[in-house]
């Protein structure tokens, strides 16, 4: 009798330390939901019933700063209702696990109209309610509807990731679907990142210089330094590659190959000429958050003989919203060094007029889009006037990019705007294209 206590005994015993075992390896602990290695195994057995399928991957979109703003126990209550409203939106047939941080996996099966359940989704979540205290959320959905075909479950995820990353600061947009065009899109990266580090050694980046030209002397007196792709004689498009190495981070790399051949052209130049312009260098986000990168651009700017002061340091607007980043800090230190600071493509983020004011910059790069709305019978674009005349109280100084009409020309030299840059004056040019222009324009003036 007593040995049959003990077999029980033990018997439950090893009932409990599996249940453990299975809640640590299938559950999150945070939501009491599945975790990723549950949502793997349970498309696994939904993926045997043949029938229409649909992934979505869903996040809530700034949920550190939400943690920062209320602390991670408020967070992690966030989560865990989040992942309730969830489960009230959709089937009991259906799954929802909490997969990592913010990022919840859904698992539809059979036939569903995405637009109402990404609706339903949305209405559930952006205003929640813990501890009758209501927040108001956003989130972001990547649709993937599956091919009854597929058994890949990570592929399967990875197309939904694919999809929700691409509408990522779409703040119009809710949530993305994949598509075939999609996939070419990966695929295309895949042979861009194959191919990349092969670029870097082969030289295959070129720099090229457009010339930014005084509105009132004619006279050059800047270059903006633009890369260029060239491989087996065909031209990979910046608005292709730069992205995927944002994404990558390969773009730090790129970014220094691209200063050390632009210092390189400078002591060039300078052996030629007296006076050289100015030149504009980009640097991504990416590499000023590099905690050696302000030493790593200084030893490669002395190696050379150049003085800061020849250069200027371009950064995009969308770099100057980012609210995770100290920008005004990261530029005042390379201000410090002897740099001037430009933001480009202005006019296209949401930046604020604080900011112009706040940071350390010296030039504004008015976008292109500005430039395009400028023709023979609207000589009066307000807003064009109302930038250079905040410009002007700022003591900032003003670059169109890309003019290419001679009605753009008169119209940016009657509101004054102090540099302009486009093809109307010059196409990119090769260095030694560049020195000729610099000494043709020094002739004509």
């Amino acid at each position: 009798m007593g040995r049959e206590i003990m077999n029980r005994k033990y018997k439950n015993l090893t009932l409990v330390k599996k249940d453990r075992l299975y809640e640590l390896a299938y559950i999150d602990p945070i939501t009491n939901l599945g975790n990723y290695n549950a949502y793997l195994e349970k498309i696994k057995e939904k993926l045997k019933i043949d029938d229409k399928k649909t992934i979505i991957i869903l996040d809530i979109d700034k949920f550190k700063s939400f943690n920062k703003k209320y602390g991670h126990n408020k967070g992690n209550e966030l989560l865990k209702r989040v992942g309730e409203e969830i489960k009230k939106s959709i089937r009991k047939t259906d799954i929802v696990c909490r997969l990592a941080n913010d990022v919840f996996g859904i698992f539809l099966v059979g036939k569903v109209n995405v637009e109402n359940i990404t609706e339903r989704l949305n209405k559930k979540i952006s205003r929640i309610d813990i501890g009758n205290i209501w927040y108001n959320l956003r989130i972001s959905m990547g649709v993937y509807i599956c091919d009854k075909e597929e058994k890949n479950v990570q592929s399967m995820i990875d197309k939904a990731i694919i999809a929700h990353d691409s509408i990522k600061g779409k703040y119009h947009v809710q949530y993305g679907v994949f598509t075939e065009a999609f996939e070419q899109k990966m695929i295309r990266e895949s042979e861009i990142e194959n191919m990349m580090e092969e670029a870097i050694n082969n030289k295959e980046f070129e720099v090229y210089y457009q010339p930014q030209i005084s509105s009132k002397t004619e006279k050059i007196e800047g270059a903006e330094a633009l890369v260029r792709w060239e491989k087996d004689e065909n031209e990979i498009s910046p608005s292709e590659f730069i992205p995927i190495f944002e994404k990558n981070y390969f773009i730090i790399k790129l970014d220094e190959y691209v200063y050390d051949r632009v210092c390189e052209n400078i002591q060039e130049m300078k052996k030629e000429f007296k006076e050289i312009p100015k030149i504009s260098v980009n640097i991504s986000k990416e590499s000023l958050l590099e905690k050696d990168f302000l030493e790593k651009y200084m030893k490669i700017t002395e190696q050379y003989g150049i003085s800061p002061n020849e250069m200027e340091i371009e950064i995009t607007e969308r770099t100057t919203v980012d609210t995770n980043i100290d920008m005004k800090e990261i530029l005042e230190k390379v201000k410090k060094e002897g740099f001037s600071i430009a933001i480009d493509d202005f006019g296209t983020g949401y930046s604020s007029l604080n900011m112009l004011e706040m940071l350390p910059i010296d030039t504004l790069k008015i976008d292109k889009t500005f430039i395009d709305k400028i023709d023979k019978n609207n000589n009066s674009i307000n807003l064009l006037e109302i930038i250079l005349l905040i410009s002007k109280k700022l003591n900032l100084k003003v670059v169109a990019e890309g003019v290419e009409k001679n009605e753009q020309v008169l119209y940016l030299k009657k509101v004054n705007c102090d540099f302009l840059q486009g093809y109307y004056y010059a196409k990119p040019l090769t260095l030694e294209n560049l020195k000729r222009y610099i000494k043709e324009n020094k002739k004509n003036r």
